[in-house]
Formats: C-alpha cells, sequence, structure tokens
C-alpha cells in the first residue's frame, strides 16, 4: 500500500465537518482550517494511473472534491475550496465530468458573495 496524503479544507466554524479528520494549521486571514487526509491506497494501482507521481495528489483533491460535490455532501463554494480551484475551474472540473451545476439558494449567496470581493 502507497500513502497518497490528500488535502481538504474546511471552514473554522464546521461547515463541512468529519471527525475523523487531524487539523494541520489555520489560516487566520480567511479562517479556513487545512485538513491532511493520508489515503493507504494499492501500490500497483497508483502505479497503473495516467499520471505523474507528483500530480497524483493534485488530481485526487480535484475529484474528491467533484465527488463530494455531486453528491451533495458540498456546496459550490466549499468544493472550489476543497479542490483548490476558483470558482471557473472547479465549474470547468465539474463540466469535464458531466456532474451538473446543483444551484439553490446557498449557491447563490455564495456567487453574490464572491462577486462582491472580486
Amino acid at each position: 500500500m502507497v500513502p497518497v496524503p490528500v488535502v481538504a479544507w474546511r471552514r473554522q466554524h464546521g461547515v463541512f465537518q468529519r471527525p475523523w479528520l487531524e487539523l494541520d494549521q489555520t489560516d487566520a486571514q480567511e479562517h479556513i482550517l487545512r485538513v491532511t487526509v493520508t489515503l493507504n491506497l494499492d501500490e500497483e494501482a497508483v502505479a497503473g494511473l495516467p499520471l505523474q507521481p507528483g500530480e497524483r495528489e493534485r488530481v485526487m483533491q480535484i475529484e474528491l472534491a467533484c465527488r463530494f460535490y455531486a453528491r451533495g455532501w458540498l456546496s459550490f463554494g466549499q468544493g472550489t475550496r476543497m479542490a483548490g480551484l476558483d470558482h471557473y475551474a472547479f465549474g470547468v472540473a465539474l463540466a469535464e465530468r458531466n456532474i451538473p451545476r446543483q444551484y439553490g439558494l446557498t449557491e447563490a449567496q455564495e456567487d453574490l458573495a464572491h462577486a462582491r470581493r472580486q
């Protein structure tokens, strides 16, 4: 098995919480906690991925964010932070995976807040 660290993000006051995750550091400016998760994956399976060793973790981070968004576990804004992408790039990542945008009141409020910051 090969341990692969995957980085996830969550808000300080618990928008996306999983009790088994340990906190590594706090970004005081945005009140976002950085969480590192290590996955134990089969070495042969990981070696068979069409990815270079340096890009595996990044691709897995984006894949997880997209899948969690598709399942309704993350809002669009949470997905962008977990994937480490801006709104446009996360939207493109969803489209590449044929994941429809779930647009409700929460997403509308996040888009307005994002637009005001720009």
